[in-house]
Parts: C-alpha cells; structure tokens; sequence
C-alpha cells in the first residue's frame, strides 16, 4: 500500500469531513444558545474524561498490533467485546457510586435523572466507536473509515439541520432533548461500523480471544499512550472545568465555541498522523523523510491560514453563530498561534507512537498539561475565558516546539529544515496536483 497514495485520498475525505463537522458544530451552536452549548460542552467533556480512563489506552494498543499483524482482526474484536463488556460494568458501577454520594451525575453539574442512563450509554458508544476504528485504521482500511464517517456525518448535520428548522428554543430541557439526540446518533453510528467491520473480517463468535500473555503486550504499550492521552486531553480540556467553577455556563458556552473553531484546524493533522502510525510501524527510516515534507508543507499552509482567520474571525463568527456569540472572537484569536503550532505535535506524536517511542509523548503530554494548569490556576479567576485561551495558547506552543526538537535530534535535522518551505516543495505540490 503506498503512503502517499493513501495519505492524499485521507487528506481529501478529511476536507469533506471537515466542512460536515464545521456544519454540525454552526448547527448544534445554534440550537442551543450560549448558556445550552456551555451545559452540553461540560457533558461532552466530562464522558470523553471518562472514556478515556476507562479504555486505558486500548485502542493505541489495537492500532499498533494491528498494523504489525501479530494478531488476526478477528480474535482483536473478539477481545475488543470481552473488554467493552468489563469496562461498561465499571462505568454503571462507578455512576451509581458518584451519584449516590453527591446527588449529581458523572456526567453533568445539572440535576437531571436521566443523565445517568444516557451518560452510560454514551460511553458504551465512545468505547465501540474507538476500538472498531482503531482496528480499521491499524490495518490500513483507510477509504472504508472515510467513507463511514462521511455518511455518519451527513446524517449528523441532517437530523440537526432539521431540528434547527424547527426552532423550539433554547431551554435546559431543550438542551437535555438535543445531548439525546446527539447520542442516539452516536450510537448508530458505532452499530454501522462495527456491521462493516464483521463483514470486512468474516467475523466468528467462536473465534479465539487474545491470552492474558498477549493482551499484556497490548497494555504495556497502551498504558503509556494511555498517559500521555490523559494528560494531552486534560490539556485539551481542563479550561472548561476553570472556566465553569469561576465564571458561569454562559462564559463557558462562548469559551468552548472558541475551542472547537480553533480544534477543527486540528482535523486535518489527526487525518495524517493516522496513516502514519501504520506505515511508520512497518518501515520507520523511510517514513520519517515524508514526515519532514508534511511538517514543512503543514507549517506553512497553516500560518498563512491564521492570518486569514485572525481578518475574518470578527465577521464569520457573528454571522455563522449569532451575534450573541461576538465575545467569541477575542478568545479565538488568543488561542490561535498556540493551536498552529501544536500542529507539528499532532504529526510527530504519530511518529514517535509508530517507532514505539510513547515514552516521548508521555513527556511533551505532561509537559503541556502542568503548563496550562498553571496557567489556568493564575489567569482564569482574573481574566476568565481569555486567561483560559493565553494558558492554552502557551502550553499549545511549546508541546509544539518541545516536538519539533525531541525530532530534529532523531533524525539529525534543524529547525529551518522541518519548518522553511523549500523550492522542491514546489515541485511535490505539482506532482501532487497533477496526479502523478
């Protein structure tokens, strides 16, 4: 399979992807309102924490020994369900716990009876959702992933399109009917892939499941990934937590808007780091000459990009959202150099995991974390959401920067070389454009 190849076809469905997600987010934003996209970013972000400690990392494991062919896709998914399984008993019991002792949900700071149910119910989903991806991304069914998710998100934008068109306002027990919705959806979607997925690897109930001796192996290597993922969403997340304990739902509901806008730039780098991991597993030397091409071309394309954002920022928001989303605009540009930059991290995060080097991501994750931490500790009781966007920003940058040297040191290059767009940059660009 050639990486080139498969890398353009994913940078193409991505932008299809892309332009879908960026129409669900203008979509749900709006049906919602400021203080119910602060109500429903909490809970997104509270089940995604979640989620991703009770996974412990296991689909980084599934992609990585998918893509080295020790183990047959069949007795992976086989696992894959025993461990679902386990993992969705933990989540009812760790609910039941939580909510007995403070009388709220896991899930969401409003008193809600239903949350539980569905806030379960929505991780099942996440869980089966991440490990039938990993397991088509690992064996390189790029087209069929992509095609998946192209539909998935169309019916997304349809279902809330329409629910806009309705226009029923923006009450909390709107709020709630909408994150149901939201979930329902979600859970078809992983019915859907997992239906390919069994079909794709003539599925058997009778096939084997992985020994405890191998499903060992798959933990060592996800509980480092599993780390540096806590750590790198934490990040990612924290903010929200800051911003509701200090400010209100509304701030936080204009903040996570800024967010997700900026988070879509980071779309198109997780399309590429996906194939990476897969072809850096099985031939590193190679890999990592295209990985400096992709950062040189990336880095470039994404500054001019910024520029653009940083003009048009104060007349699309507005526009696209509604004119009670203006304070949007200041966080958004504060956050943007930082999210450019932690572009190059998203890449190279990629290619150390596919040289088995997690032990890197772990420490440029930690490092990223404690410095937003810190940041969010001293800025957001003084300044709120725009603290909340300059400890982002920061910590963004220098994850970026720590990457870009721990990757200049491997592969004996310097900074001008991964970054400095080059003449036969121009002359790849053409191939490409041409086809050839």
């Amino acid at each position: 399979m050639n990486f080139k190849k498969e890398l353009i076809k994913n940078i193409l469905y991505k932008g299809l992807n892309v332009f879908l997600s960026f129409g669900i987010t203008v979509v749900i934003v709006r049906l919602l309102g400021t203080e119910g996209n602060g109500i429903y970013s909490l809970f997104i972000t509270n089940a995604a924490i979640i989620t991703l400690v009770v996974s412990f990392g296991f689909n980084s494991g599934l992609v990585y020994y998918s893509a080295k062919k020790i183990f047959p896709p069949v007795t992976l998914i086989n696992s894959s369900f025993l461990i679902l399984l386990i993992q969705t008993v933990i989540i009812i019991i760790a609910e039941i716990i939580f909510t007995s002792a403070f009388k709220i949900s896991l899930f969401s700071d409003i008193h809600s009876a239903e949350m539980s149910f569905w806030g379960c119910f929505y991780l099942f989903s996440v869980l089966l959702n991440g490990y039938v991806s990993a397991i088509f991304t690992g064996n390189k069914w790029f087209d069929t992933l992509n095609l998946l998710t192209a539909a998935s998100n169309f019916i997304f934008l349809l279902v809330f399109g329409y629910l806009l068109f309705q226009n029923q306002g923006n009450s909390i027990a709107y709020t709630i009917f909408i994150i149901k919705i939201f979930i329902s959806l979600t859970a078809l979607q992983s019915i859907f892939y997992l239906i390919v997925l069994l079909k794709k690897i003539n599925f058997s109930f009778y096939a084997d499941v992985l020994k405890l001796k191998e499903l060992r192996l798959i933990f060592m290597y996800a509980g480092i990934a599993f780390l540096s993922n806590l750590f790198q969403f934490l990040a990612y997340r924290m903010d929200y937590w800051f911003v509701n304990v200090y400010r209100s739902k509304d701030e936080l509901g204009l903040y996570a808007l800024a967010s997700k806008l900026n988070q879509v730039l980071w779309l198109l780098p997780m399309t590429i780091a996906a194939v990476i991991i897969p072809f850096t597993v099985a031939s590193s030397e190679e890999i990592a000459e295209k990985v400096k091409t992709i950062l040189r071309l990336q880095f470039s394309g994404y500054m001019v990009m910024a520029v653009l954002l940083c003009i048009l920022a104060p007349f699309f928001i507005p526009f696209l959202f509604g004119i009670d989303f203006s304070d949007t605009i200041y966080p958004f540009i504060i956050l943007l150099p930082g999210v450019i930059i932690f572009t190059l991290t998203t890449i190279l995060a990629a290619y150390f995991a596919g040289i088995n080097r997690q032990d890197i991501n772990l420490k440029i994750s930690f490092f990223c974390f404690f410095t937003i931490f810190i940041g969010d500790w001293i800025l957001v009781p003084a300044y709120g959401m725009e603290g909340a966007a300059a400890a982002s920003c920061i910590g963004y940058a220098l994850s970026g920067i720590s990457s870009l040297y721990v990757f200049s040191r491997l592969s004996k290059s310097n900074f001008k070389e991964l970054l400095i767009f080059r003449k036969k940059d121009f002359s790849r660009i053409k191939s490409l454009l041409s086809g050839k």
